[in-house]
């Protein structure tokens, strides 16, 4: 009753709020491999948790001075997207040191949303191929349901669209001379 109140910002998408997950549990090594397969999909890396462990409330705190002194201080933060709502989840439940620091900072000296905006900033280099990932593989799942097709016709389609892009840049002077003869 009081807790469906609070608006945890993190909280699982599409679940209906009921406890149960049916009469079918799925194993405890099938959920140590699903558990894998989110760490490497969602770009929590043996090195961002290493970079992790060098983290400082000191940097955070640096960071989000730089940003109230630049000129995109004016620019919401806007909200996570759903990958970055996802590997914040599991990220504050591997790296106990940035959970820390996230209890110590906020909401005391910062806003949540300010948080993330750093860490996501600061990650950068660690979690931006993930990400692009997450975005390439959504794009591919849109255009599977806007075309209603199945998912190896879209991919293939998007790799011939790619390689003929590619093959017309690359198009010499000396193929169009022996098309012209």
């Amino acid at each position: 009753m009081a807790f469906s109140s609070f608006s945890w910002p993190f909280r699982g998408r599409g679940s209906g709020g009921g406890g149960g997950g049916g009469p079918s549990k799925p194993s405890a090594a099938a959920a140590a491999t699903a558990a894998a397969g989110d760490k490497e999909e969602l770009g929590v890396t043996p090195q961002l948790l290493d970079f992790l462990r060098t983290l400082s409330p000191d940097a955070f705190k640096s960071s989000a001075l730089q940003l109230q002194g630049s000129a995109s201080a004016g620019v919401d933060a806007g909200d996570l997207t759903g990958w970055q709502e996802r590997h914040a989840v599991l990220v504050l439940s591997k790296a106990k040191e940035l959970a820390t620091i996230r209890y110590d900072l906020c909401p005391r000296h910062m806003k949540d949303k300010q948080f993330w905006k750093i860490y996501f900033l600061l990650a950068k280099s660690y979690t931006s191929p993930y990400e692009l990932r997450a975005i390439q593989r959504e794009k591919v799942r849109k255009m599977e349901t806007e075309n209603g097709k199945a998912k190896d016709v879209i991919t293939v389609e998007v790799e011939m669209q790619e390689s003929k892009r590619s093959r017309d840049s690359q198009a010499s002077p000396a193929d169009e001379d022996s098309q012209d003869s």
